[in-house]
Order: structure tokens, then sequence, then C-alpha cells
């Protein structure tokens, strides 16, 4: 268990309020739409896209989300990679009406736990990914067509392994014209070695409850 240090807190106390792993945000409503302008702000910062690539589900709505607050007019494409967790998590009868019924400290704990004990330690042995074909054709059919290679910003909400976002970025590496300039950014990086690290972040070991979360209030 690693320790945080903190020189007003004995370091049993810091790891004993640290033993589920991450803290834990809520953002939803204007919470939610302030971190997708503060992120659009550091990405235009430092660079300037002219295409964003939205990887379902999460990071679709984070990027429409970007836009908004963009300086300028920018597409965005949706780009769809399979994930299990939320497969699994769909397939489970009523299991949002149950999260809710908790206390808000009830789903701050289980969402806690399951990061910990399910999500980082599948991050030791991730599993291949596969991005949707119809929509790699028609973003590689766009590029085809344009004059100048573009500037791609792609956009998750959460990296938790990497194994997503690296699979997204081999894939646009292969179909992008030569010249093209790629770059990631999230809302979140929940662990400290994914195998892709977003160019831009928010937050990092911060787990976050978006709107399209289980347990996210309604």
């Amino acid at each position: 268990m690693s320790l945080t240090h903190d020189p007003r807190t004995p370091d049993v106390i810091v790891a004993r309020r640290n033993w589920l792993g991450p803290p834990l945000r809520t953002l939803v409503g204007a919470a939610f739409d302030a971190a997708c302008a503060d992120l659009m702000r550091r990405v235009e910062a430092e660079y300037a896209p002219s295409v964003v690539v939205g990887i379902r589900t999460g990071g679709l709505v984070v990027a429409e989300c970007m836009v908004r607050f963009a300086s300028t007019a920018l597409p965005v494409r949706p780009l769809t990679c399979r994930r299990a967790a939320t497969a699994t998590k769909s397939r489970i009868p009523k299991l949002r009406s149950v999260l809710l019924g908790l206390p808000r400290p009830a789903r701050d704990l289980l969402r806690r736990a399951e990061h910990r004990y399910l999500i980082a330690p599948r991050a030791q042995r991730p599993r291949r990914q596969e991005v949707d074909p119809g929509e790699s054709a028609t973003i590689a059919a766009e590029f085809a067509a344009l004059a100048a290679p573009p500037r791609i910003l792609v956009v998750d909400d959460a990296v938790d392994s990497g194994v997503t976002l690296a699979a997204v970025l081999a894939l646009l590496r292969d179909i992008a014209p030569p010249g093209s300039d790629i770059r990631t950014a999230a809302i979140t990086q929940t662990l400290e070695n994914p195998l892709a690290r977003p160019d831009f972040v928010l937050f990092r070991s911060v787990l976050c409850r978006f709107p399209w979360s289980f347990d996210a209030p309604g």
C-alpha cells in the first residue's frame, strides 16, 4: 500500500483514508459542464485541433460538451471501442435502481471498492479491444478527403488501464494521412501507469461519477 505524505497527519491515518484507492468526484449538471470547459481550455492553451474523435459512450459525451466551449467550431466524430465492464453492468437487472436507493456514502464506497478490487487488478491483464470497423471506415474516408493532414484530438471520459485509448490511437495512426498530429484528452486518469496516457487531463488518481454512470443521481 502506498502512503500519501501529509505533515499534519500520521501516515497510518492517510493510508486508512486511501485504503480503497482514489477519491471520488461527482460531475453532473453544472459541475460536468465546468469540467469539460476547463479541459477544453487546457487543450487550446497548447494545441489547436481541427477534428475531435469521441470514444463512445462517455468520451463522446465529453467531446460534444468540450466543443461547445471551444474558441472555434469543431466537428466531432464518434468511435466505438468495446469495453467489458460497461457491458457487464448493463446485464444486471435493476442495478441502477438498487444503487440509487443507497445513501451517497455507500455508493461512494462501492464505487471505490469496484475500482480497487475489479478495475485496477484487471489492468494488469488487459484484454484486446475492438474498434468499430464501420465508424473507422467513415473517419478514414473523411481524412482522405482533407486538403491537409488533420490535427486530431481523441477524447475519453476516464482512462483506467489505457487499453481502450491505446486501441483507438493505433487505429487512428493507421488510417490518418501522413503528417497528422494526434493528441488525447480525458477528464481523469485513474491509474498511475496506463498503457496510453492522455496528453491533457483534469484529474489524476481520482475517480469520477459522470451523468451516465450507473450510480449517478437522475
